[in-house]
């Protein structure tokens, strides 16, 4: 097996002092560029890979960003994740992620982890974290940002889409259709403030013209199908089910298939996020495209222009947009969506 190379085989192989040899691998810029070419080519060829820990050590810079996110079982969050992976590894960053699972005590001890490792700034989702963690941070000067959300008047950047605002939009789409039955199907209130400012958005765009109730349930397939029963199970003839996340909604579909209840002749029913198979259910669901990606490279790019050249961290609203296939539709007043009342 061939051996692979060190620094110091890099300098005798270019005739080069160890010093300069350290200064192209760790990036510096004062070096000519014929100098740098000769270099990273006898990297190559004797495959050296500069070691992180040991140009930590002498650059006191890991050039390692770190993410705390509440799940990895949502291709959504799968999407975010690369975009921020790919756009810093364009900047010569890499990304070290944790998975708090919505728990701001799993999340601080994550945080602990990853400073320890190095992590020079931090991609946090949502507003709501631990006093401990943050007055950490600030302590160490390490720039931090809140994603997935947009707060205006928050004292640290927010980089995301307004979920108030999208919410309201939803509710607003779904009257536009004819609808002033909508049952609301969202995950727990208790740990993401996220799920809680949509549910004060759709609230306000009901001002009583529209009867809109909420159904609280786990944040997964299941929990989309275990709404679905609460609100057959309840007196009001919903014409439309309105899901916080795809997820649920594919839940939805599940249990009113189970039940015989045809979607969109009998209920509509529309999604938020726009994950990748929501155009490809029967029928395609009407959903809000979240900006995924494009929050991803922003972050990404917004942390590393503060890290390299002191650049501020600018709030940024990321627009979203509802997508409008064919689960929901146009109805008259009254609808009888009890499962007796269906056609079989």
């Amino acid at each position: 097996m061939k051996k692979v190379g060190s620094i110091r085989d890099v300098a005798r192989e270019t005739g080069l002092s160890i010093a300069t040899v350290s200064r192209v691998v760790n990036g510096a810029k004062n070096v000519k560029p014929s100098t740098r070419d000769k270099i990273l080519a006898a990297c190559k060829k004797l495959d050296y890979v500069p070691n992180p820990a040991a140009r930590t050590l002498s650059t006191n810079r890991s050039k390692t960003i770190a993410a705390i996110i509440p799940t990895i079982e949502h291709s959504v969050f799968a999407k975010y994740v690369a975009a921020i992976e790919q756009t810093l590894a364009d900047w010569d960053y890499s990304l070290v992620l944790a998975i708090s699972n919505a728990d701001l005590q799993e999340e601080l001890k994550a945080a602990r982890q990853l400073l320890g490792m190095g992590a020079e700034a931090f991609i946090l989702s949502g507003s709501e974290h631990s006093q401990d963690l943050l007055d950490m941070f600030d302590r160490r000067s390490v720039p931090y940002v809140f994603t997935s959300i947009w707060e205006p008047g928050s004292s640290i950047p927010t980089i995301g889409y307004d979920n108030h605002g999208l919410a309201a939009q939803a509710v607003e789409f779904l009257a536009s259709k004819g609808h002033e039955k909508i049952a609301v199907v969202h995950g727990p209130l208790h740990n993401s403030d996220r799920t809680r400012s949509r549910r004060e958005g759709a609230k306000l765009a009901n001002e009583g013209r529209l009867t809109v109730e909420f159904f609280e349930t786990e944040l997964n397939v299941k929990g989309g199908k275990q709404a679905v029963q609460a609100i057959l199970a309840t007196n009001i003839q919903y014409t439309a089910i309105l899901c916080f996340s795809d997820v649920l909604a594919l839940g939805t579909y599940f249990s009113l298939h189970e039940a015989g209840i045809n979607i969109p002749n009998d209920i509509s029913v529309m999604g938020f996020d726009n994950l990748d198979w929501s155009a490809h259910v029967v029928p395609p669901l009407t959903t809000i495209d979240l900006p995924a990606q494009k929050m991803g490279e922003e972050v990404a790019k917004q942390l590393m222009e503060n890290l390299e050249a002191d650049k501020r961290i600018t709030p940024t609203l990321l627009p979203a947009e509802i997508v409008k296939r064919s689960s929901v539709r146009a109805i008259a007043p009254t609808a009888d969506i009890s499962p007796e009342n269906i056609a079989h």
